[in-house]
């Protein structure tokens, strides 16, 4: 089993995206509101108040996406992704990470 964790920054994909994850089997996933660091910093922090400058528009939120997979669906989900917001890895829409599950308690075996 793998934790797969979709950043998406491009949030007009989410819609999308959470159907091409269930048109590869994907069936459960949890969704998330996230802000990045950066721009918390450059808002709060007076001392980075010149950052503002530097995240001038980007995204004020974000989406962090969560699920629990088979390993054999880590590479059609990071495909999905790769498919709808077509070079996401230049623009910085989203990225994809995927960590190994040791063991899961609390949930039941399909």
């Amino acid at each position: 089993m793998k934790l797969v964790i979709v950043f998406l920054n491009k949030i007009e994909f989410l819609d999308d995206l959470l159907s091409g994850f269930l048109e590869i089997g994907v069936t459960g996933a949890t969704v998330l509101d996230t802000v990045g660091m950066g721009r918390i910093i450059s808002k709060n922090i007076p001392i980075f108040a010149g950052l503002r400058d530097a995240f001038a528009g980007s995204s004020p939120a974000n989406k962090t996406i969560l699920a629990v997979v088979d390993e054999s669906l880590v590479n059609p989900i990071a495909a999905v992704v790769e498919d709808l917001l077509e070079s996401f890895h230049e623009e910085r829409g989203a990225f994809v990470v995927s960590l190994p599950i040791d063991k899961i308690f609390g949930l039941k075996k399909q």
